[in-house]
């Protein structure tokens, strides 16, 4: 088979409109995703900020780490360099960086409380 017998389309501009459905679906994914953060954030507000159970803390920690996993997935096909939305590609690489974000401040490694007078010592002086 010769490169000439590749070229040869068998349906009119059938990869043109997979890649056009592809891109608009993948588009539609990533804004959902995306707006998983302000969804999060009110559920954390509501759920988190008072002395959380912790299999909530649980079910956040879980929930975050699948929001983080589907963002590589999307981030896979939107970091190429050929890929056309680069807005889009910005929104991922965004939205990626708040779910980092919100698993350490949430999960990360706490603070002691003499640490976190000594900061508000500091930036408010009686």
């Amino acid at each position: 088979m010769s490169v000439d017998t590749l070229s040869v389309p068998v349906v009119p501009d059938f990869l043109g409109r997979v890649q056009d459905r592809w891109l608009h679906e993948l588009a539609a994914a990533a804004h959902d995703w995306s707006g998983c953060v302000a969804a999060l954030t009110r559920w954390e507000d509501e759920h988190l900020l008072d002395d959380p159970a912790q299999d909530l803390l649980e079910r956040h920690r879980a929930t975050l780490q699948r929001l983080i996993q589907f963002g590589k997935l999307l981030a896979l096909s939107v970091e190429q360099p050929d890929f056309p939305d680069r807005q889009l590609a910005g929104i991922v690489a965004a939205t990626q960086s708040v779910f980092h974000d919100k698993l350490a401040m949430w999960h990360g490694a706490k603070m002691s409380r003499i640490e976190s007078e000594k900061i508000l010592a500091a930036c408010f002086p009686e």
